[in-house]
């Protein structure tokens, strides 16, 4: 069995807007350091400016390069974004319950939650079927 299930376009819109966010962030650290310019020394001013251009950059880079949710079912198991995950790692399974997403128990109990919240209706309740009933 092969079935794959993608994002809606709200994760697009979710993206765009962390992009603005950070940029918006970006622009009025600046502003504050030009007022702050008076009082600071210029070269803490290019310090701080430069520090903060690189995590902005490091952060924008890692959204870009983040994968959108999706699931990938296999016979023995499915993938979800970047991790591989067996039916037979799985002690069990809680579906989500009043708004909550649902999560994963393995046998060394560690719990893993899985967002379906970028999901359409149908599909999360699909894929909370499909890893329900694959569970051995």
């Amino acid at each position: 069995m092969h079935k794959e299930f993608k994002a809606t376009y709200l994760y697009i819109i979710k993206t765009i807007m962390l992009f603005a966010a950070v940029i918006t962030a970006f622009l009025v650290f600046n502003f504050i350091m030009m007022l702050l310019n008076v009082i600071i020394p210029t070269w803490l001013f290019y310090t701080l400016n430069v520090i903060f251009a690189i995590f902005t950059l490091l952060f924008l880079f890692m959204q870009l390069t983040a994968k959108k949710p999706g699931f990938t079912f296999h016979d023995d198991g499915f993938k979800y974004k970047r991790k591989n995950i067996k039916y037979s790692e799985i002690k069990h399974f809680i579906p989500a319950q009043g708004g909550s997403e649902p999560e994963i128990v393995f046998h060394d109990n560690n719990t893993y939650v899985l967002e379906l919240s970028w999901f359409l209706k149908k599909d999360r309740q699909e894929i909370e079927q499909i890893i329900a009933t694959n569970i051995k």
